[in-house]
């Protein structure tokens, strides 16, 4: 489980789509404003819950800086997230469709379509991952 703050920089980071180190987190400006020391406080925190992990390190000036990048995806996050507070399978599938229903596409076989789409693509990755799904 993550605090209001950790999910605020898992979503920063999901977003940012690459590796970051913490000066390029601290210089970002507009709605983050963490202090270096808060912010490394909270990346110690999420390597330890398993949520970010260290990827990298740049020469800064005389120094190694670590980059920074989420160890799962969004929706890998959420899935826990529902599953570890008692949703089942059957749940997030019906979550999904209802999903893909409220983006517009209310035809049943465009719906079909799109979450036959999407489960492709998620046992293709984990057939070229070699993961199962399980976590």
């Amino acid at each position: 489980m993550l605090t209001k703050r950790e999910d605020e920089l898992m979503n920063f980071l999901w977003d940012a789509g690459k590796p970051l180190l913490v000066e390029e987190m601290l210089n970002t400006g507009g709605e983050h404003a963490w202090n270096e020391t808060y912010l490394r406080a909270m990346l110690k925190s999420l390597e330890k819950k398993g949520a970010v992990e260290c990827c990298g390190f740049l020469l800064r000036s005389k120094l190694y800086a670590r980059q920074f990048k989420p160890k799962i995806s969004k929706e890998e996050f959420y899935m826990q997230l529902a599953l570890d507070r008692g949703a089942k399978a059957e749940t997030l599938f019906q979550v999904a469709a209802a999903a893909v229903m409220k983006s517009g596409n209310e035809n049943p076989d465009k719906v079909k379509q799109r979450l036959e789409e999407i489960l492709e693509k998620e046992i293709r990755e984990n057939v070229r991952t070699g993961t199962d799904g399980e976590k």
